[in-house]
């Protein structure tokens, strides 16, 4: 079972609500942040499956990653072009490796999960199933 302040974390994020995610943030830092980046890459997963599908092009991804560092440029984190690619590629492809440190990953994430739900503009209802999904998805046992 992940936190629920997991969930709330992605959801205040996703809606631009910035003080409601600064405390949820502080709660998170207080207790830990235990399970994110489990929950972060079920998130970021359907995301990008929602975003490019099965058969999202090369020149989709990288248009995507230029408007996704472009919206980053002011103040945003710093994400490494060809690692976004490579990471949104093998959501695509599962065959298709990456080599980035684990900070990176996290970015590279968060950043797109933030740029997709946010242009989807999802009803409360759809962001709740989606996240719902993450942390069905983000609680399965290795295997």
């Amino acid at each position: 079972m992940i936190k629920p302040e997991l969930p709330e974390y992605i959801r205040t994020m996703v809606r631009g609500d910035y003080a409601a995610n600064d405390a949820v943030e502080a709660k998170l830092d207080a207790e830990g942040w235990d399970g994110l980046p489990r929950y972060l890459a079920a998130v970021f997963f359907l995301a990008v499956d929602r975003r490019f599908g099965e058969t999202g092009s090369h020149a989709e991804i990288i248009a995507f990653v230029g408007e996704l560092r472009a919206g980053l440029a002011d103040g945003g984190p710093e994400i490494n072009a060809e690692a976004a690619e490579q990471l949104i590629s093998s959501i695509i492809d599962p065959s298709l490796d990456y080599s980035m440190s684990q900070e990176m990953i996290g970015r590279i994430q968060a950043a797109t999960v933030q740029k997709i739900l946010t242009e989807e503009n999802l009803s409360d209802s759809e962001l709740d199933s989606l996240l719902a999904e993450a942390a069905n998805l983000s609680s399965r046992p290795d295997r």
